[in-house]
């Protein structure tokens, strides 16, 4: 079976280190040059959970190198950059490839559709973490979980053979007819702590700690939940909510600040419209408003603007 991981961020490394560990045949394509450059002439550097691995030799290409076809193919990239990279990807992709996508946000479906058969394409959400230590450096702690979902369930006999075989990776699959409330949930506590804290200009643990953070999530996530049931998916107010509080704790999130945070210090665009953004056009599509998000939104692209970030 041969692997293909569309981006070698944290996570896209994480899981291929694990896959290519367990002798699977993996290919990383990605166009940050310093970190293609350091895997190819050094290997990837992995360290989890404070013990240096070594350097383990994993191909990686450029996009434009790349050759071949491929079983399955693993996305992991920004939000914003699936859409340029399945058009990259499509002279790769069999009749039969799987393609894996377990982006942040929403909408994602609706794109994968436009370049792959729904039977073909996995949706998912994951809890695993991930980080990068640097150009060529997998730094990671913990573990985690993901489920996924065949869009089209007509057969999933080789979904599920994929998941049994990954698992034996410990990538812990979940095969769930869930997929899509979990996806919400996900996307509604990214919409409150990313963007508030990037807004607010805090980590996690200081937004829980503002006196009036209970109403600034209620606020949010009344829309969030109102567009979701729209769109036919059972969000639970009551499970973000937790979720984002439990967050709170320095011995759980509380000192982290958020990627979408990140990204506005680092420079770079971030993958709002895909999360609050989200959430507004979908409002316009049911005719249900959303102030809040629509602030947030605009107040994110404002930050993004003035910054200069790309």
């Amino acid at each position: 079976m041969k692997i293909l991981f569309a981006g070698a961020g944290a996570l896209g490394s994480r899981f291929a280190y694990m896959l290519h560990k367990n002798g699977e045949d993996v290919t990383l394509i990605d166009t940050w040059k310093d970190h293609v450059e350091k895997i190819k002439s050094e290997g990837l550097k992995v360290i989890i959970d404070g013990e240096d691995l070594g350097n383990v030799n994993i191909p990686i290409f450029y996009p434009e190198e790349l050759t071949g076809q491929y079983d399955v193919v693993f996305v992991a990239t920004k939000s914003m950059q699936l859409r340029p990279m399945l058009e990259t990807l499509k002279p790769f992709l069999k009749e039969t490839t799987k393609v894996i996508c377990i982006l942040n946000g929403l909408g994602h479906v609706d794109t994968l559709k436009e370049y792959i058969n729904p039977e073909n394409i996995l949706i998912g959400v994951t809890v695993w973490t991930s980080g990068l230590g640097g150009p060529g450096i997998l730094k990671a702690v913990g573990t985690g979980k993901t489920e996924i979902k065949q869009v089209s369930e007509e057969d999933v006999t080789t979904t599920k053979e994929i998941v049994e075989r990954f698992n034996t990776a410990g990538l812990n699959l979940i095969y769930s007819d869930n997929v899509y409330q979990s996806i919400w949930h996900k996307a509604g506590l990214n919409c409150v702590l990313n963007t508030y804290c990037t807004i607010i200009d805090c980590n996690i643990g200081q937004y829980g700690s503002y006196s009036g953070n209970a109403e600034l999530t209620s606020s949010l996530l009344d829309e969030l939940v109102a567009v979701g049931k729209a769109e036919g998916v059972d969000v639970k107010k009551e499970v973000i909510t937790k979720n984002i509080e439990n967050c709170f704790d320095p011995k759980t999130a509380g000192l982290h600040y958020p990627s979408l945070y990140q990204d506005i210090k680092n420079g770079r665009l971030t993958e709002v419209d895909y999360l609050n953004g989200a959430v507004a056009r979908l409002g316009k599509k049911h005719g249900i408003n959303t102030p809040v998000c629509e602030l947030i939104t605009h107040l994110i692209h404002a930050k993004e603007e003035i910054n200069g970030n790309k």
